[in-house]
C-alpha cells in the first residue's frame, strides 16, 4: 500500500496549522492528500502519541515530532503551538480517529489560533457522524448533532424533551449508557425509527435499524453487542403529522384573531407551532371568520 502513496511524500507545505481527519477504523480510508500532509509538517499534534504513532507507522511516516494536545491541556500548550507558527513550522493536528473537533479536543486550540490570525487549513476524510448518516436509511435534511450526551439520567432526559419533532437528530453514546438513553427515548418520544451504528469501518460493522422497541428488544436479547462507542440517529415526526387536537388549534387561531392579528399572519405564526402547512391554518382561520358572519 505505501507504494500507491510514494509520489505523495515530502512535498513543501505552507506554513499553516492542518486539520487532518484520519480513519475512524479501516487504515485503508486515509486520503493521499492526508498523508502527504502528514509526511511533510514539522510537528504533528495528537490525542495520544501510543493511538496515532499506529497509523504513522502503518504508513512510515517515522521520526516526526508529536506534541499531545487533549481535553487536559492548557493556555501553556497551546501557546507552544503559536511559537512554532510564528517561527515558520508547520503542524498538523489529528484526533485518535475521524475528524478533529468533531466531539475531539481542539475547539480551544482552533478558536485561541484564528484570534491570533494563524492560518487553519482543513484536510477533509473520514469521520463517524457522516458515515452512520450515509447508511442510516433514515432523513437527515436536516438534523441536529448533539455530540455525547450528558451522562447524568436527568439532564439527558431534558435535553431530549426539549428537541424539535421536526428534525431527525444525531449523538455519539458509551456503551454502558446505550440501554438507558434507549429507555429515556422509548419513554419520552413517540415510537420513532432510530439507527444505530456500530464498528463502522471495521470488520463487524453493523447498524442496528428499526423502531425504539425493536431496537431496545434487540440489545436485551444481544448485551454481548454493547462494546464500543455508538452513533446513534433518531427519525425526525412526519411533517404532516398532527400533534394537536383540532380544538387546540381553533382556540389558538380564535384568540389571535382577537388580537386582531391577520389570516395571513396567523397562519404563518401558527404552521410553526403547529407543523402544519400554512394553508391548512389559513383555511381554518378564514372558515372561522365566514361562520362569524
Amino acid at each position: 500500500m505505501q507504494d500507491i502513496f510514494q509520489n505523495f511524500k515530502v512535498q513543501k507545505i505552507e506554513n499553516a496549522l492542518y486539520v487532518v481527519a484520519t480513519p475512524i477504523g479501516n487504515l485503508s480510508d486515509i486520503t493521499m492528500r492526508a498523508l502527504q500532509t502528514l509526511e511533510s509538517v514539522d510537528f504533528i499534534i495528537c490525542e495520544d502519541t501510543r493511538t496515532s504513532s499506529i497509523l504513522l507507522s502503518k504508513f512510515e511516516i517515522i521520526k516526526k515530532k508529536l506534541l499531545v494536545y487533549n481535553d487536559f491541556s492548557d493556555s501553556l500548550c497551546r501557546n507552544k503551538v503559536l511559537d512554532k507558527l510564528k517561527n515558520g513550522h508547520s503542524l498538523a493536528l489529528i484526533s485518535d480517529a475521524g475528524t478533529p473537533l468533531i466531539s475531539d479536543p481542539g475547539y480551544k486550540l482552533i478558536n485561541f489560533l484564528r484570534q491570533e490570525k494563524q492560518k487553519i487549513v482543513c484536510v477533509p476524510g473520514p469521520s463517524s457522524l457522516t458515515a452512520s448518516i450515509s447508511i442510516s436509511g433514515i432523513p437527515c435534511d436536516n438534523f441536529l448533532f448533539l455530540g455525547f450526551l450528558a451522562s447524568n439520567k436527568t439532564q439527558k432526559q431534558q435535553v431530549i424533551q426539549t428537541l424539535p419533532m421536526n428534525y431527525s437528530f444525531v449523538f455519539f453514546e458509551v456503551a454502558n449508557r446505550l440501554q438507558e438513553t434507549l429507555e429515556i427515548i422509548k419513554n419520552t418520544l413517540e415510537n420513532r425509527n432510530i439507527s444505530i451504528a456500530r464498528e463502522l469501518t471495521k470488520v463487524h460493522e453493523e447498524v442496528i435499524y428499526g423502531d425504539i422497541n425493536e431496537v431496545v428488544d434487540f440489545f436485551e436479547k444481544n448485551p454481548q453487542k454493547l462494546r464500543g462507542e455508538f452513533v446513534i440517529i433518531v427519525e425526525k415526526t412526519a411533517k404532516n403529522q398532527k400533534f394537536f387536537s383540532n380544538d387546540e388549534i381553533i382556540f389558538e387561531i380564535q384568540e389571535s384573531l382577537k388580537k386582531g392579528k391577520s389570516i395571513k399572519d396567523i397562519s404563518i405564526e401558527l404552521s410553526q407551532i403547529f407543523d402544519l402547512n400554512k394553508k391548512e391554518i389559513y383555511k381554518i382561520a378564514l372558515d372561522l371568520t365566514k361562520n362569524k358572519t
